[in-house]
């Protein structure tokens, strides 16, 4: 249970959210397997899209994805994440 100290959670950043909707639409059960890219960046298989590092940590520290070991494992959209994305609009 949070603190009633702790501030909520900031909403997500447009990347962020656009990076769990990729994800979302072709994780069919076995995630995606992203291609690690010089200059701490990811590129989605299927869209051609580049992310930073930086944007999948908020979707990984809220549970909205499973980055598995970070740079072999596909990542995978969990339960919550997709739960977020069915909820009302962030």
């Amino acid at each position: 249970m949070p603190s009633m100290w702790s501030s909520p959670p900031a909403k997500l950043t447009a990347a962020a959210r656009t990076l769990l909707r990729q994800i979302a639409d072709h994780d069919h059960g076995s995630g995606v397997l992203f291609e690690v890219m010089p200059r701490a960046r990811w590129a989605h298989p299927n869209t051609l899209a580049v992310f930073n590092s930086r944007t999948f940590y908020p979707l990984a520290d809220r549970g909205l994805i499973d980055v598995g070991n970070g740079h072999t494992d596909p990542v995978k959209l969990t339960a919550a994440g997709r739960a977020y994305l069915e909820g009302p609009a962030q």
